[in-house]
């Protein structure tokens, strides 16, 4: 490598300042640079890449050194398109004797010609100012953190451009126009079982095409072939005859797992020289994708470089064997980073003999990934044997899938894998002969019945895995043969069960399941729930619900949870790790994970047993959400037992509303005509607004309810986060003083004869802040999949003791109450802090419960246009308060001592440019120091000129490996500790420097045990 290239990769902290690499840097020469072969070694590719820098075991940047000579637009043109077609990495880096050239390799080259791309950037090398703003936009720190993905350069890079997605696209238009053809000779079908028969018949034209495609590429077949296989790739479907010798010695070879001719007579009475042309023009690299006119791409498929595992993800077509079977069954496709994402902690710590099962296995996904590790676990340090491989292959891998054509993808994914892994010359064609796998370790069948295949009912299992379906349907067992416990309607649930089973006593789980599930509180739900974390203990979730509209499933919405399940870093039985992936904005472009340390929490076992809101609130929330939500869990009374306790009967008293629309007819009662409704436009916060009250016309209903229910006054509380809130995310509840009719959309409860006071405080309760963040970190549904709130869920609330709470608390609640139903400035936080005065919290509480509202409105409500308001820069302002709450928490330790005091302080300068990071990548520290003298009433805070991000640079170089597993890389917050100083480095974005930051910053900065190593910090 060239001194250039040795100088910019250690001036953006890739080396460090004794030229080692760091982390995460990867070089041909290193232990395990054959991961990463068609990246480093691959000369029909001709990258051979000088460096790779991986951060959470995926590469980010691709490293090339041009050498002493100003590279030819050819070779530009070449590297670019054999980076695209790797396909991992988002950053080509093309150093040359004068400028670092940044290019996109999740886009294709769209000019004409071999002319050199324009690279994304450009920056001459030989100038310290420019290296500088290299390092700022797309160094070391600004990947580990996230930040350069906020830069203009990583906003301009999209994964639906990647090679995986244009292929797919390709394969989608290249199957449509196939099954559009008629059969060479006339078809005895017509209609629907012409159209899945000709789409059959594609899919298999096509799976034969690439992986014969793949066989040339890698030089495994070519000119000097003998036999079946002659010439080139385009040749062997030159005519018929050809095309049908291919078949034969791909039958031969790979015992017939691979799209085989089960009705040879009927391919060759279907297969016409129409078909041959347009696989032609596909292999030729002319786009058959509507709009694309024909046109030739200027960057070729190069099956060589093209990752097995998106390859793979040609499943959701070839999965659909009748071009509807995949939604009937309640498939869905798994991208290639949740696979890894899945894996990662799966792998820690297994034996390389270990066998691993996927019982919904589809194309395989998770399958060739984990052949894969586990060939680079039985190799060690040196490149695997094909003896290895064969026996992995052959002996450790198991699936199970109902869909046939998703079986053969299968094969197909792992004979490709067998192939990229070896290294060894091929010197015969006997040599590519592999052993049958189709009914020998992937089996055609419903992993719900019993029994399974001899093969899998015989073998223990060190690893399920898998991403099965979450609805049931056709074709898959739905009698309760599994486990009586768990509810119905749960298919990926019993999956689960069944993986239990084939885990045994000691076998790891990893799966992507549905997230509604876990957070329910229905009885059944919770029965099964608690049963389940019992037997996988322990268990790690992570939850995924936050991305659900952002690309995860392309071709689903249902919010999604991983389990872990005996993992090697998990906590110990009596504990669980719990965690959510933040929500980011790029996250439909990049398709990153922001799941670091700071992400996952551990929380006791038997204390989310005890009280299953706290599961929600350790997913969704802080520590500190937890300690409050269960705190109220145990000290106030539900809003049922308060309602018990006031008179409200449970019978009449209190219920749904009316519904239309059913199975049933029912004449409604005759006093229903004497009574108006409220509708959802009547229903306002506070106060339903009878202007807007209906006439009741309907002549029969589904469900009528007794009138006791709707008889006034009444306190009206809604089903669902409504528009018509107080404040966008906090929750409705409305008084109306007379009688009136509601549909199913609200509850009603009745206080005819009661204590009027009652009704009033409870209205300043549901519509406060106390209730939003209730239901946003321990309710079932809010930031899940629909913002409802169930009748049980509404009155398992936790309210305060009205019956015990003091005038003068009473009446301060109804007075703010009032106010708030008015409409009067300032009163609904007058109205909030009322009520935390019910609730009796202390001052940190009331700090949770203040932005409780604007934290549940981003759960509710999951358009980009709330949820940028998580993003945006914090004000100075922000800074300064958050430092201000770090700084007193930590003096009330130090209190006590009355010997030492925080200090904080920050550059303004810093903050308000909120740290842009060249095009706009953004990070902020404040620093704190520890001084003599005792803690002053008013925390101890500063403004300094000296910029702080520079003053830790070198420090963020030595710490920012950490201990954190390698799945767990990215580092979003970073606590950096220098003797008595601290400083802590975060995103400028609102959400890490809000209150409820600082106080969960302040125990993290305490269980640290920062202070003890302060010399008489805790000095008697």
């Amino acid at each position: 490598m060239t001194q250039h290239f040795n100088k910019v990769l250690r001036s953006t902290g890739y080396l460090n300042s004794r030229g080692k690499p760091v982390k995460g840097l990867v070089r041909p020469q290193d232990r395990f640079a054959y991961q990463l072969r068609p990246i480093f070694q691959n000369d029909r590719l001709g990258l051979n890449a000088d460096a790779v820098f991986t951060s959470h075991r995926s590469p980010t940047a691709i490293f090339k050194d041009a050498g002493k000579c100003e590279p030819t637009s050819e070779e530009v043109v070449a590297w670019h398109e054999a980076a695209w077609n790797v396909g991992v990495a988002p950053l080509l880096w093309l150093i040359t004797p004068t400028e670092v050239r940044l290019y996109n390799c999740y886009e294709p080259h769209r000019g004409e010609g071999p002319v050199e791309s324009e690279p994304l950037a450009k920056f001459d090398h030989r100038s310290e100012s420019e290296l500088m703003r290299l390092d700022e936009i797309c160094g070391r720190l600004a990947t580990e953190t996230g930040a350069f993905w906020k830069s203009d350069i990583g906003q301009r890079i999209d994964r639906r451009f990647r090679v995986d997605r244009v292929l797919l696209d390709e394969l989608v238009a290249l199957e449509d126009c196939l099954t559009r053809l008629p059969s060479r000779l006339r078809s005895p079908f017509n209609g629907a079982d012409e159209a899945r028969i000709s789409r059959d018949f594609a899919q298999r034209l096509i799976g034969r095409c690439i992986f014969t495609w793949y066989l040339f590429d890698r030089g495994y077949l070519g000119p000097t072939s003998r036999g079946a296989i002659r010439g080139n790739l385009e040749d062997q479907f030159s005519s018929r005859e050809r095309a049908f010798e291919l078949f034969a010695w791909l039958r031969e070879t790979f015992n017939g797992d691979l799209f085989p001719m089960d009705q040879p007579t009927a391919e060759r009475s279907r297969l016409s020289d129409a078909h041959l042309e347009l696989i032609r023009d596909f292999i030729r690299g002319t786009s058959l994708v509507p709009g694309a006119g024909g046109q030739r791409r200027l960057f070729r498929f190069k099956f060589s470089a093209i990752p097995v595992d998106l390859v793979s993800s040609i499943y959701q077509q070839f999965s659909r064997s009748s071009s509807s079977a995949a939604p009937s069954q309640g498939l869905h496709y798994t991208p290639v980073e949740l696979v890894h994402l899945v894996l990662d902690p799966v792998f820690e710590g297994l034996p390389p003999s270990a066998k691993v099962i996927d019982p919904t296995c589809g194309s395989g996904a998770f399958l060739v990934e984990a052949f894969r590790r586990l060939v680079w676990k039985s190799s060690g340090k040196q490149p695997p044997s094909r003896s290895q491989i064969r026996k992995v292959l052959y002996g450790q891998l198991y699936g199970i899938d109902i869909n046939p054509a998703a079986i053969g993808v299968a094969a197909f994914s792992l004979y490709l894998a067998a192939l990229e892994l070896d290294e060894e010359p091929i010197k015969k064609l006997s040599d590519l002969r592999f052993e049958r796998l189709i009914d020998r370790t992937l089996f055609v069948g419903d992993a719900l019945s019993r029994p399974l295949p001899d093969p899998v009912e015989d073998v223990e299992f060190d690893a399920v895995v898998g991403n099965p379906p979450w609805t049931f349907a056709k074709g898959y067992v739905t009698k309760d043969d599994v486990s009586g416990s768990l509810p119905r309607r749960s298919p990926d649930q019993r999956f689960l069960a069944v993986s239990m089973r084939l885990a045994g006593a000691n076998g790891k789980i990893g799966m992507v399941l549905k997230a509604t599930p876990f957070f329910s509180r229905d009885a059944a739900w919770a029965k099964s729930r608690a049963a389940l974390l019992a037997k996988l203990a322990p268990v790690a979730l992570v939850n995924l619900s936050m991305l659900r509209k952002e690309g995860l499933f392309p071709d689903a919405v249902s919010p999604a949870i991983l389990l872990f399940s005996r993992c090697v870093l998990m906590p110990t039985k009596d504990q669980m790790l719990i965690g959510s992936v933040a929500w980011t904005p790029d996250f439909h472009r990049t398709g990153v994970f922001a799941l670091g340390p700071a992400e996952l929490k551990g929380a006791s076992t038997a204390r989310i047993l005890k009280h299953p809101p706290l599961l929600k609130a350790a997913a969704f929330g802080t520590p500190r959400d937890a300690w409050l939500i269960e705190r109220l869990e145990n000290e106030c009374p539900t809003l049922e037992d308060l309602l018990k306790a006031v008179g409200v009967d449970a019978e009449q008293g209190r219920g749904q509303g009316f519904q239309v629309q059913g199975g049933d007819i029912n004449v409604p009662p005759e006093e229903y005509y004497q009574l108006k409704i409220v509708g959802a436009d009547a229903f306002q916060a506070f106060r339903a607004d009878a202007r807007l009250f209906e006439k009741f016309e309907y002549d029969n209903l589904h469900r009528p309810r007794s009138l006791s229910k709707f008889v006034g006054p009444l306190l009206l509380c809604a089903k669902a986060a409504s528009t018509n809130a107080a404040e966008r995310g906090r929750y409705t509840a409305a008084v109306v003083e007379k009688s009136v009719l509601y549909s199913k959309i609200l509850y009603g409860i009745s206080f005819a004869g009661l204590d009027r006071r009652y009704m009033y405080a409870l209205s300043a309760v549901l519509n406060s802040s106390a209730t939003a963040f209730q239901l946003a970190f321990g309710g079932a549904a809010w930031g899940l999949e629909r913002p409802t709130v169930e009748p049980h869920e509404l009155l398992n609330l936790r309210v305060p003791d009205l019956c015990k709470a003091s005038s003068s608390k009473l009446n301060a609640v109804l007075t703010a109450e009032k106010a708030a139903a008015a409409g009067v400035k300032g009163a609904l936080h007058k109205m909030d802090e009322a009520v935390c005065e019910l609730f009796d919290l202390d001052e940190d509480e009331r700090s949770l419960l203040r932005e409780s509202v604007s934290r549940a409105k981003h759960l509710i409500f999951e358009g980009h246009r709330e949820r940028y308001e998580l993003v945006w820069p914090p004000s100075v302002a922000d800074i300064v308060e958050y430092a201000r709450l770090v700084t007193s928490g930590v003096d009330r330790y130090l209190r006590a001592r009355g010997r030492r005091h925080m200090v904080s302080y920050v550059n303004t300068s810093e903050l308000d440019r909120a740290r842009v990071f060249g095009c706009g990548a953004r990070l902020i520290a404040v620093g704190f120091s520890m001084k003599p003298g005792a803690p002053t009433d008013a925390p101890d805070f500063h403004v300094q000129d000296e910029p702080l991000l520079s003053r830790i640079e070198h420090l963020v170089e030595e710490q920012l490996p950490g201990d954190a597993p390698p799945y767990l890389s990215e580092r979003r917050q970073l606590r950096v500790y220098d003797g008595e100083n601290l400083f802590i480095l975060k995103p400028a974005e609102k959400r890490y420097w809000s209150r409820t930051a600082a106080l969960n910053d302040t125990d993290a900065i305490m269980a640290d045990h920062w202070l003890s190593r302060s010399a008489d910090a805790f000095a008697s």
